[in-house]
């Protein structure tokens, strides 16, 4: 780091300090909450903050958003305790079996949750009540409710600042939210690894029991689904990847969507996604970091999907594996598969609202915005593993 990088960080942290045991005092002076934050979640957020304050590299707008988001996220925590202290029968219901999808990122996972969740017997979590879940949902009022405008007026601050960035992902107040923002109120969750460059805390988290945020999760579903039930929620993360153990103890009769893709082509999408939202919180980017970090991360998954799959073989009923130029080729056909398999019925309601958003959603496609070459990624000297996974799964090589 060289003199002025040294001295505009020292300036940084003096202007917004990052100190996980201020914001904990903070949190409990104000909060009305008989509870207190668990030390598993003070721990987490403890190796959070020291670890996105000594190696992030945030500016200005990544400390401010740093020290405001993870203290809302607790602060809600407690406020979501408080909830069920005072209304137990919300806790007191049972989470029927849930569709999970995971598997590859950048494999059509979006699409696909979006898809799914035109069906009126699926439940999705909107992303405005997983980001404002207080008071709890109510379907008389679910889309009139005012925090689906307070969303978007918050999400169009983020689109103001880094318009890109909502063109490499959708987002919206009324679409389908990831089960990381949910996993995010535990401070157990990947999707700060998608904010921050936060290696301390990545090696912890990898080391942690996902038990307790995956019973958290669960947790939050029946609060959501308390007066705005549906047949089955339906769900998706990607990073569900490293903690499928932990998520069908909470969840032993989910079923679950493994979404599979070219790596090389999965590399170049999400390093490229990874590089325009980490620069909304970094003082600057190094792709060679972004892509040393994605070739990682992305072969670690494809170990974790292939030893999972190979130690838990007695659980195959339960998973149905889809390939990304499957779903993009027949949608439909796709979704009939799933249904088949795990003995959905598909009503015709549900069909003519897919059909119409396939249509409309095939209009709106965008190319990735870096090439493999940007990251200074050969193709040729791609990890061999990835080979093996194609493979395994009958994953088709996609042009770059």
């Amino acid at each position: 780091m060289n003199l002025s990088a040294h001295l505009r960080d020292s300036i940084l942290r003096i202007l917004v300090p990052l100190d996980s045991d201020s914001m904990l005092s903070k949190i409990r002076n104000g909060s009305v909450s008989a509870y207190d934050i668990d030390p598993q979640c003070e721990e987490a957020l403890k190796v959070l903050i020291d670890s996105c304050d000594a190696e992030a590299g945030l500016n200005l707008f990544g400390r401010i958003a740093a020290r405001e988001h993870l203290t809302g996220l607790l602060e809600t925590r407690l406020e979501l305790l408080d909830c069920w202290r005072q209304t137990p029968a919300i806790q007191n219901q049972t989470v029927f079996p849930p569709l999970f999808i995971t598997g590859m990122p950048k494999s059509g996972s979006t699409f696909l949750h979006r898809l799914l969740a035109q069906d009126p017997a699926n439940r999705a979590p909107g992303t405005w009540e997983v980001m404002f879940p207080l008071p709890p949902p109510d379907r008389d009022t679910f889309d009139s409710d005012p925090r689906v405008r307070k969303t978007e007026k918050r999400l169009r601050w983020v689109h103001w600042m880094r318009p890109s960035l909502s063109k490499s992902h959708p987002t919206g107040a009324r679409l389908p939210q990831e089960c990381g923002e949910i996993l995010s109120y535990s401070l157990q969750s990947y999707v700060f690894l998608d904010m921050f460059f936060a290696p301390s805390y990545e090696t912890w988290l990898t080391s942690e029991d996902m038990c307790p945020a995956y019973d958290f999760h669960m947790r939050i579903l029946k609060h959501l689904q308390w007066q705005c039930p549906g047949e089955r929620w339906v769900l998706k993360s990607s990073d569900h990847i490293f903690s499928l153990t932990a998520l069908l103890r909470t969840y032993p009769e989910a079923r679950v969507i493994f979404l599979h893709r070219d790596p090389t082509r999965v590399l170049q999408a999400s390093a490229s996604q990874a590089t325009i939202l980490k620069s909304l919180f970094r003082s600057s980017v190094d792709t060679q970091l972004v892509a040393a970090d994605q070739v990682r991360s992305l072969t670690e998954k494809v170990d974790k999907i292939l030893s999972f799959r190979e130690t838990e073989s007695h659980l195959e009923e339960c998973f149905i594996d889809i390939c990304y130029l499957e779903l993009a080729r027949d949608p439909m056909m796709t979704v009939r598969s799933i249904y088949d398999r795990f003995g959905f019925q598909l009503s015709p309601e549900a069909e003519d609202r897919m059909k119409l958003f396939i249509a409309a959603e095939s209009k709106g496609r965008r190319p990735d915005k870096y090439a493999l070459a940007d990251f200074s990624l050969d193709p040729e000297k791609i990890d061999p593993r990835f080979d093996l996974y194609c493979e395994r799964f009958g994953v088709g090589r996609e042009p770059l």
